[in-house]
């Protein structure tokens, strides 16, 4: 069964979880050239604060909801439809990245993806946990019911 409100509170919980990875990468020095809120403010010619904002929102009110919309059609079990939902997130960012200055070539860094894959796992589990019983018996056979 498909939970909006529940894909909204994973996206968040996500957000947070993969900020505080970015942010604490980035205070030891491991992953300063590789923070994504940078990289969004610096897209949106926007203040460090802004690009925060933008971040949860994206992660909150696009993402969330769009996993659970998209979870039943997913491979099991909810962290693993979360990494492939991951994936196919950053792959998207860089067709928007690319589509917004077609002159850049679509970068092959790593940092990047990894933390679209923490953000996907965390955001999978947290639904998965969220949901009720009869939510994810309804889940379970919708994609049982998938032949691809």
């Amino acid at each position: 069964m498909i939970n909006i409100g529940k894909g909204i509170i994973a996206g968040l919980v996500a957000s947070a979880v993969t900020a505080g990875v970015v942010f604490l990468a980035s205070s030891a020095g491991i992953a300063q050239s590789l923070d994504p809120v940078r990289a969004m403010s610096g897209i949106m010619l926007s203040p460090p604060g802004l690009g925060w904002v933008a971040h949860f929102a994206l992660g909150a009110i696009l993402w969330g909801p769009l996993f659970a919309v998209l979870s039943p059609a997913l491979p099991s079990p909810f962290w693993f439809k979360g990494i492939v939902f991951g994936a196919a997130a950053w792959l998207l960012m860089h067709v928007v990245v690319w589509l917004a200055d077609p002159t850049t070539p679509p970068q092959a860094a790593f940092g990047p993806a990894l933390y679209h894959l923490l953000f996907g796992g965390v955001l999978g589990a947290i639904y998965g946990v969220l949901l009720d019983r009869s939510e994810l018996r309804a889940s379970v056979r919708r994609a049982a019911g998938n032949t691809w």
